[in-house]
């Protein structure tokens, strides 16, 4: 071999291990380990970190991207054999009329599929019906409405204190009784009226254990109530008719040993189309006429044609005057017909029966009194009828003038909790 190649080869083998040498020769002098065993370990284990860290960046980068891409291939490959299949296998075979049919319904089916739906939906009104409504403060359920109870036990202790001031003052030898009616919700939809209501009989039991021992109290709560199938309310008035009031009368008789009279052989008229004051209550700028339910079904007024003979006299407020009246109002029209009843709310109405039983009965009365009142004619010479909230005299001094011998309080449970209420009553002791 010629002394020239010689030369070259060994030139060449220099130079590519100077260029490692370098490399050697400057990371040993950054850590200063220049010519150790040390500093040549660490040196080799740098390079072996770097390659690995560059093999582990390669693998995270590009296998997922060539492993999805084979995914992809792969599913795009089976669906399409997958379709290529499902299209033989559908022209190979022929569609039947009852698959046909199958794919699009008939018009009688669709024509059942909306029958089927309209039923669904009024079945499901119907249920809503059934639950009932509130319109303001009054439960509406199958167009009658029903007044919602607003008492307060704090109320109902103010009411009984009220008659027990009033009783103190009354000569001992009067007979004092009270009688407390219940809301038509609470005898007729018992569970429905505890729903919407603060607790009524909860209520009535505060009234009737702070009475006072001289008053007593007529419960006519359960006699109501097995007559509750009955027209014993009315569909668009907070009060009783002239039949549940005559039922409230029997059990009164009952409690103090008089002889109830039996109506059922008089004759009987009535006025039709009479609207109450439930539609006054449902009134809103919406619907100006009141609740339609309600207004769908209007009311009819049964009264009994007796008592003609009676002697009555009105005052319609306390320094008015008496006016000399009929038993029966016939200035009345479906608008006003409860007036019918004692000619209504006015100060004081008074009736000579010309009976001789020895007994006066003064009653005492919210709008209740009304229907009630003229069951008594049959069993007292006089009957005295006060509004609470219209008579400005005495009680007291009433009772001693006309020698009443009984006195009948008479309300609702509404009104029994109504602060006028008790303010009228407070102010007749």
């Amino acid at each position: 071999m010629s002394k020239n190649r010689i030369n070259r080869r060994n030139k060449i083998k220099r130079t590519s291990s100077y260029r490692g040498y370098n490399h050697y020769r400057r990371y040993s002098a950054s850590t200063g380990s220049q010519g150790t065993g040390l500093g040549k370990a660490v040196a080799l284990s740098f390079a072996v970190v770097a390659a690995t860290s560059f093999v582990i960046f390669c693998c995270s980068v590009y296998i997922p991207k060539l492993v999805d891409i084979s995914k992809k291939n792969f599913i795009s490959a089976e669906s399409s054999a997958e379709s290529s299949t499902l299209s033989k296998a559908e022209s190979s075979k022929p569609e039947s009329k009852a698959e046909s049919s199958k794919s699009e319904p008939s018009k009688q089916e669709t024509s059942k599929q909306e029958a089927s739906k309209a039923e669904s939906s009024k079945s499901e009104t119907s249920k809503q019906e059934d639950k009932g409504y509130l319109d303001g403060n009054v439960f509406i359920y199958k167009n009658v409405g029903y007044e919602s109870f607003i008492g307060t036990d704090e109320n109902a202790l103010k009411y009984a204190n009220s008659l027990n001031s009033i009783a103190s003052t009354l000569d001992s030898s009067i007979n004092i009784y009270s009688i407390i009616v219940p809301t038509h919700s609470s005898i007729s939809l018992d569970k429905l009226q505890k729903e919407n209501n603060a607790n009524e009989k909860a209520n009535l039991q505060v009234i009737n254990d702070n009475l006072s021992e001289k008053i007593s109290f007529i419960d006519v709560e359960n006699a109501l109530k097995a007559k509750k199938s009955k027209y014993i309310y009315y569909n668009t008035d907070e009060n009783w008719t002239s039949l549940g009031a005559y039922y409230a009368y029997k059990e009164f008789c009952k409690n103090v040993g008089l002889t109830a009279t039996d109506f059922s052989s008089v004759e009987k008229k009535q006025i039709e189309g009479f609207l109450g004051g439930l539609i006054s209550s449902t009134k809103t700028d919406k619907n100006k006429k009141g609740n339609t339910d309600l207004l769908k079904n209007p009311d009819t007024i049964t009264y009994y044609n007796f008592g003609n003979d009676y002697q009555c006299g009105i005052w319609r407020t306390e320094n008015s005057g008496e006016e000399t009246v009929s038993f029966i109002n016939n200035a009345v029209s479906a608008e006003n017909a409860r007036d019918i009843f004692c000619y209504g709310d006015v100060s004081l109405f008074k009736a000579n029966t010309g009976k001789s039983t020895g007994k006066r009965l003064c009653i005492v009365k919210d709008s209740y009194g009304s229907e009630l009142a003229p069951y008594f004619m049959e069993n007292y010479d006089e009957v005295h009828i006060i509004d609470a909230k219209l008579f400005e005299g005495s009680l007291t001094g009433y009772c001693y003038n006309h020698s009443i011998t009984d006195v009948l309080f008479i309300n609702g449970i509404n009104t029994a909790n109504e602060k006028e209420q008790i303010k009228a009553l407070s102010a007749m002791a």
